[in-house]
């Protein structure tokens, strides 16, 4: 994963991918552009997550991968990580 933009503690944006290093992605897989933006809400904070892909091709074969369960998986995971890390 490679850090591309970061606006503490609002924001940031990241491209990932496959292969051993972000710079040198694995050719022919697909890579994702992602931003997480926090905002105080009611009760808390409002967590949103944007992923962007440079095809429909490209969203397609990461969903066939299982990235939707993957997703699914790690976000439920979140509220468990950050209470441990207080």
């Amino acid at each position: 994963m490679a850090l591309r933009a970061l606006d503490e503690p609002h924001s940031l944006e990241f491209e990932d991918g496959f292969g051993e290093d972000p710079e040198n992605p694995a050719e022919g897989m697909p890579t994702i552009r992602g931003r997480v933006e926090l905002a105080e809400a009611p009760g808390g904070t409002r967590m949103t997550v944007r992923s962007s892909f440079a095809t429909t091709e490209q969203m397609e074969q990461l969903l066939a991968m299982g990235m939707d369960e993957g997703m699914t998986q790690a976000m439920g995971q979140l509220d468990e990580v950050l209470l441990a890390s207080v």
